[in-house]
């Protein structure tokens, strides 16, 4: 199991196999779905500004299997109050639509210190949170892995 934070800190006494920091990890940003399918022949770790849905995007950056949506569960609990009902819900239809299409996913906690690194297991329960069933779960936090 992977993640990626933004504090050096030991990755065992957490229960993971490596901590990524953001620049190891080559990350991508894009604003939506539309512009993400710009990198559906690169390996890339993309992470989107915005999880709305557009299945049609989805189903042709999905059937190249080079790209691997990256999930910040950081910010879902650093957020509050409305703000993070809509961004759940928008991420509970991403990952809907993302498991629909066969679309890679991961997770990272993106912690800015040691205080706020999260374990394996309450990751993979926050995952499940948002609608994937535990062997989902796992399987994103081991995706890192095969992009970084």
């Amino acid at each position: 199991m992977f993640d990626i934070i933004k504090c050096k800190a030991d990755a065992s006494a957490y229960g993971f196999s490596k901590f990524y920091l953001p620049d190891e990890a080559k990350i991508v940003q894009a604003e939506n779905l539309a512009e993400a399918a710009n990198y559906k022949n690169k390996k890339t770790l993309l992470m989107l500004a915005d999880h709305a849905m557009d299945d049609g995007a989805m189903k042709t950056i999905a059937e190249k299997k080079n790209v691997c949506f990256l999930i910040d569960l950081g910010r879902l609990i650093r957020i509050r109050g409305v703000q993070r009902a809509i961004a759940i819900s928008k991420l509970r239809n991403f990952l809907t639509l993302c498991v629909k299409h066969g679309a890679f996913y991961s997770f990272a906690s993106f912690a800015e210190n040691e205080e706020q690194i999260r374990s394996p297991q309450e990751m993979e329960h926050i995952a499940i949170l948002l609608g994937i069933n535990k062997g989902q779960a796992k399987f994103a936090l081991k995706m890192i892995g095969n992009y970084v």
